[in-house]
């Protein structure tokens, strides 16, 4: 998969990756962890599905769940960069979403939207996942993450 490509690029230039995940439920860290000698560049990942755990884990402001919703570019950010600073890392990944069936925290959409905060260079994505199954969706937010890491390198 595409995750060794990303995983030899990583060891190749010394960079360390966290991940914060909500949607994929830490699939994003297994691909990754699924490598031999993956403990050489991931320092970890928090699965914070929850809003209140989004909070208490990766210190997010409250206000920010207020003004944002919990899916969207805004909070897709603000995980990766918390993610980065607590894990002390060169990348920080995260991932919100919807995977449905229902989307009621998503303005009705199925869709993930994944930040990434690569040594201060910080930049969101987003991908639509309307007519997947849930297993679809996820599977493709895991394959879309890892698609924007390569582009990285």
């Amino acid at each position: 998969m595409i995750s060794k490509e990303v995983y030899r690029w990583c060891l190749k230039n010394g960079f360390t990756i966290g991940f914060a995940e909500s949607m994929t439920g830490g699939a994003i860290a297994y691909e990754m962890i699924k490598n031999p000698g993956a403990s050489k560049i991931v320092e970890g990942g928090i699965v914070a599905y929850q809003i209140k755990q989004k909070i208490k884990l990766l210190n997010l402001d409250p206000s920010l769940f207020e003004a944002f919703p919990v899916v969207s570019p805004e909070v897709a950010i603000e995980m990766a960069t918390a993610v980065k600073k607590l894990m002390k890392t060169d990348i920080g990944l995260s991932v919100t979403g919807n995977a449905g069936p229902t989307t009621e925290q998503s303005n009705g959409q199925k869709e993930a939207w994944i930040g990434v905060d690569f040594k201060g260079d910080i930049d969101y994505y987003h991908i639509n996942l309307e007519g997947l199954s849930r297993h679809q969706a996820i599977r493709n937010t895991v394959l879309f993450a890892y698609q924007i890491l390569k582009a990285y390198f």
